[in-house]
């Protein structure tokens, strides 16, 4: 399996991948702008040139009360497209050494509370909830054209890891 920093080509084939789910293409383009900014980084990972996975690694963490804390990079948006073959393991492996890459002593993400399988993972992987609350991931699932088709406000434990 391979992981690495999305390229413009790569983009360009997820988006025509994508073409019969116009919000999974806007959330890659949105994922791509962020990268375009210098914001983070959008990481994909490959088996045999086919797209198994991705992630966003952003430079500083979304939640206000996280960033006054910690300011940890912070990984958004985990998808390993199968399960159990490593690949969401080797795409935080691969975000945490962009963390340290980066001069950074600690990495951290949202997990919303029913979602163990994926918390499982991250403890396993040495993750820890923070001392401090729960935070609140908002975030708008949006058409390929930008129309908001919904608005979340989910309440998410924060596993933070030192580095």
């Amino acid at each position: 399996m391979e992981i690495r920093t999305a390229t413009s080509d790569d983009f360009e084939r997820m988006i025509a991948e994508l073409a019969d789910q116009p919000a999974a293409q806007y959330h890659v383009r949105d994922r791509w702008a962020v990268q375009q900014r210098d914001e983070g980084l959008l990481l994909v990972a490959l088996e045999r040139d086919e797209f198994v996975g991705r992630t966003m690694v952003l430079r500083s963490s979304k939640y206000d009360e996280v960033r006054a804390a910690h300011d940890p990079v912070e990984i958004n948006a985990l998808h390993a497209f199968v399960r159990g073959k490593g690949i969401g393991t080797a795409l935080i492996r691969a975000a945490e050494a962009v963390a340290v890459d980066w001069g950074r002593a600690a990495i951290g993400m949202g997990v919303e509370p029913d979602n163990v399988q994926a918390r499982r993972l991250y403890e396993r992987l040495g993750y820890v909830l923070w001392s401090g609350p729960r935070v609140i991931d908002r975030w708008t699932e949006q058409a390929a054209d930008g129309t908001v088709v919904r608005s979340h406000a989910d309440e998410c434990d924060y596993l933070f890891k030192r580095l």
